[in-house]
């Protein structure tokens, strides 16, 4: 029994085998992502006696991510590779693979099928995805626009209390602005405390918050963010919009 026909019979005789050219078998099986596509699964067989199958798709499952979802930001990156890492893949040049022994290949055939499947899923997740990346994209944006003011990501203005972090410290014209990310009410009431602890010990500061969503906060935190902090953004969207026309005006 040949190594196609043994996988034939593993899978009960519900798949086929489409040559692509000498040595690569397309396998065409039951296997599907979540919108009812099928999985491209390709099988490299071995050469000169040896042992290893690759199993790969070509680069086709990325392809098809691509029309919907762009992995371009190094957080989708690593959830991207952590995906791969978890389902033991390997990617290279856009390929994912897997290799395996013929005697150990239906189960190395449904693991890759099973991963390849957790991959194409990330369109399907895009909302979740990109609520995720909030603090991410507050910080290609801070680093990509706002150069001019110099920010110091992680800052401590008093140094023996490391727990009032600054996220972001902006300087300009001997002019000092703190600004924190805030996506939901645990960083706003730790915004807030800041904020108040800073004015307390009188530093020359002024304070800007981003907001995930300022009014999907409880209102107590949003009232008592309000009195804390000197501007608020409600959006990230809003402060990429209007943050350099503040901050010209900040420190002017």
């Amino acid at each position: 029994m040949t190594l196609l026909d043994n996988l034939r019979s593993q899978f009960n005789d519900h798949v086929a085998f489409s040559e692509k050219r000498p040595g690569i078998q397309q396998l065409v099986a039951p296997l599907y992502h979540e919108d009812g596509d099928m999985v491209d699964i390709f099988l490299e067989l071995p050469r000169n006696g040896g042992n290893q199958v690759r199993i790969c798709d070509f680069g086709m499952t990325l392809m098809r991510l691509s029309y919907s979802f762009d992995v371009d930001t190094p957080n989708k990156e690593r959830i991207l590779q952590r995906i791969l890492s978890e389902n033991q893949l390997r990617e290279e040049n856009g390929n994912l693979s897997i290799e395996a022994d013929i005697d150990a290949l239906y189960p190395a055939v449904l693991q890759f099928a099973q991963g390849v499947a957790k991959v194409g899923n990330m369109r399907l997740f895009k909302r979740e995805v990109i609520a995720s990346l909030f603090y991410e994209m507050l910080q290609e944006f801070i680093e990509e626009r706002l150069g001019e003011y110099h920010p110091q990501s992680i800052t401590l203005p008093i140094p023996e209390r490391d727990d009032l972090e600054v996220d972001y410290q902006l300087e300009k014209n001997n002019r000092i602005l703190y600004l924190f990310g805030v996506k939901d009410p645990t960083k706003a009431r730790l915004v807030t405390i800041s904020c108040l602890e800073f004015q307390r010990k009188r530093l020359p500061f002024k304070s800007m918050v981003v907001h995930e969503d300022f009014e999907g906060l409880p209102r107590k935190d949003r009232t008592r963010l309000t009195s804390a902090c000197d501007k608020q953004f409600p959006t990230l969207e809003d402060f990429r919009t209007n943050a350099s026309q503040f901050l010209e005006r900040e420190v002017a």
